[in-house]
């Protein structure tokens, strides 16, 4: 267990109930990146606005990521700097599915 998380500070059920949380929007937002990738290409690589409409809804689901991000995070104890950190760890494509493993290994013990 890392040092930032603290266990104790919500009920079990409320900790798994946010990973599960967690989970689903950190693989939805790690897939919408790909597709973000795909329209960036598009649009600046081939001059095709076909997917122009992908970015806003990109930052929608981002944003529901940072809610499911903070939500863990608050019932488990985390800092706010380490929340920020698993963000930004989401802005590189492929580690927002490093990162969502990494944290289902460490939060999985405070539910067990």
């Amino acid at each position: 267990m890392s040092n930032e998380t603290r266990a104790g500070t919500a009920d079990p059920r409320a900790i798994a109930t946010a990973l599960s949380f967690f989970r689903v929007t950190a693989v939805i937002a790690g897939l919408a990146m790909f597709v973000l990738i795909v329209e960036m290409v598009l649009k600046y690589g081939m001059d095709n606005d076909v997917l122009a409409w992908w970015s806003p809804v990109h930052g929608l689901i981002f944003m529901v990521f940072a809610v499911a991000t903070a939500n863990l995070g608050f019932k488990v104890g985390w800092s706010v700097g380490r929340m920020i950190l698993i963000l930004l760890l989401a802005c590189i494509p492929f580690l927002a599915f490093v990162e969502e493993r990494r944290v289902v290994r460490e939060v999985t013990p405070l539910i067990s």
